[in-house]
């Protein structure tokens, strides 16, 4: 394959990089994205879609060569991954990066391949460093498409193609034909599907054991097209209006893992940050939904535009979760009933609580100008005019992602019947890049306990966080035992 096509970039890139080569702060971040995706498995696996999709897992025929998390069934390595990657998108509680849902496959694919073939934990973090790399770019490439977030299922194929064939120690060519044999056929959700049906569970699902399938084709010998992302009619062509191609600078010198940021509560990550102010405002000041007159959330475009394609599919006590997972008016009153926002807002039974319809009529949502603007400022993208049209562009080779900020900016205001009044603003999500790693660290621990109490004993979740925070000297045997902590015979 042409070196120069942009998949022999990649592979030429992915090809060579080594352990030694990764900085330690990115290193870190990948335990931190390790617990967080472990934890939102165990989350789904008790949503409803979770269970139903584990059940059908279990039936289909398969060798045991990878675990389902945490029911601990072995199956074939193509079904793990398509297990284990629907769970942990059940109830949207994955971690994202600049500019891709990337845990899915870069966690979760890595786990079990690791099951099978046997890594040590530098080959494990590796692997999974470069399918982030990886996977943020060709997001970032399409930022300007007709899809977004977690509708850009294409990156799956490619990242799971990188990680097969790094751990397969396959050739550069053998690498950059199983790229080009991935994006043979990118899939292209569809958003009745995306926000009004339990088939969202699906997204990585469906493309991350097709990545791992591509690599095992290409050992064998067969090729791909070398230029399928900029042939006339290849990916780019579909995928992006207007291609960034300055997003494949930069491989070795900026590294996207740097961007991850954890959510820490299931739904979309816009709505993250208004969650944050209403919770420390409900708590801190002791308030009584009951009494409640407004609330009203000023946020930035993207917030204001997840609510509105969500809209038409949310139907009131009878919604289901995937919808309400980006509803802004649902998240805000469960939130304030509850006072915390958890998988267990979105059982079927929370969900028909007359009383938080109720709460979510009060709850109005509008433009914050002024977040709108940090957004723009704390962007990777630039923005010049030509001819009375913007011109978008993107350099990934001359980011500086030191002071970078995952900038999705709220304000809140709770007005009660009594006239009194609390507000709070925030421009980072708990958990997002831009905050101190150390309490964001602290918090993946957090997430990473509270989602699996219901499974593992105390004494195997401790020893979980430990063999990942010490992942780099874990032997391919202790990889395997971390695999079998992380299940119980409760699940």
């Amino acid at each position: 394959m042409s070196a120069g096509s942009i998949v022999g970039r990649i592979a030429e890139w992915a090809t060579a990089v080594r352990y030694e080569d990764v900085p330690r702060r990115v290193v870190e971040e990948a335990k931190n994205q390790v617990l967080s995706m472990i934890a939102a498995v165990h989350a789904g696996h008790f949503s409803e879609s979770g269970r139903i999709i584990s059940r059908t897992v279990k039936e289909w025929a398969g060798t045991k060569e990878a675990t389902l998390i945490p029911s601990g069934e072995r199956t074939s390595v193509h079904h793990a991954i398509f297990g284990n990657a629907a769970l942990s998108m059940a109830l949207d509680y994955d971690d994202y990066l600049f500019a891709a849902h990337t845990g899915h496959s870069a966690v979760l694919v890595t786990l079990a391949l690791a099951e099978k073939i046997g890594i040590g934990g530098q080959d494990f973090l590796l692997a999974q460093v470069a399918a982030n790399e990886v996977e943020g770019r060709v997001g970032a490439c399409a930022l300007l498409g007709p899809l977004n977030g977690q509708m850009w299922t294409f990156v799956h194929l490619v990242g799971s193609a990188v990680i097969a064939a790094k751990l397969m120690k396959l050739e550069q060519e053998q690498m950059a034909h199983a790229i080009g044999v991935a994006l043979l056929q990118p899939n292209f959700p569809l958003q009745p599907a995306f926000f009004g049906s339990d088939a969202k569970a699906l997204l990585a699902s469906l493309t991350a054991p097709a990545g791992v399938q591509a690599a095992e084709l290409a050992a064998n010998g067969l090729r791909g097209a070398p230029d399928i992302f900029e042939s006339d009619q290849g990916f780019l062509q579909v995928f992006a209006r207007q291609p960034l191609l300055g997003a494949f600078e930069g491989f070795g010198k900026v590294w996207l893992t740097e961007t991850l940021c954890y959510k820490l509560y299931p739904g979309c990550a816009y709505i993250d940050t208004f969650i944050d102010c209403l919770l420390a405002l409900v708590r801190q000041h002791h308030i009584d939904h009951r009494k409640i007159r407004a609330v009203h959330i000023a946020a930035g475009p993207l917030t204001i535009g997840m609510d509105a394609l969500s809209a038409p599919y949310v139907k009131g006590p009878d919604s289901i979760a995937t919808t309400l997972n980006f509803s802004v008016a649902y998240n805000a009153a469960a939130a304030l009933m509850d006072r915390e926002l958890s998988p267990r807002q979105f059982t079927r039974d929370r969900i028909r609580d007359a009383a938080i319809w109720d709460l979510a009529a009060k709850v109005h949502l509008t433009l914050d100008e002024e977040m709108a603007r940090r957004m723009r400022e704390r962007s990777l993208l630039t923005v010049t005019t030509e001819h009375g049209e913007e011109q978008y562009g993107l350099d990934l080779g001359a980011a500086d992602l030191g002071t970078f900020k995952m900038s999705f900016g709220a304000r809140v205001r709770i007005e009660l019947e009594d006239g009194r009044f609390f507000e709070m603003e925030q421009e980072v999500p708990a958990g997002g890049a831009g905050r101190p790693f150390d309490e964001r660290r602290k918090m993946v621990e957090e997430k990473f306990r509270r989602e699996t109490r219901y499974t593992l004993r105390k004494e195997r979740m401790e020893k979980v966080i430990d063999v990942v925070h010490h992942l780099e000297t874990a032997s391919a045997p202790q990889i395997r035992e971390l695999v079998r902590l992380c299940c119980s015979e409760r699940a």
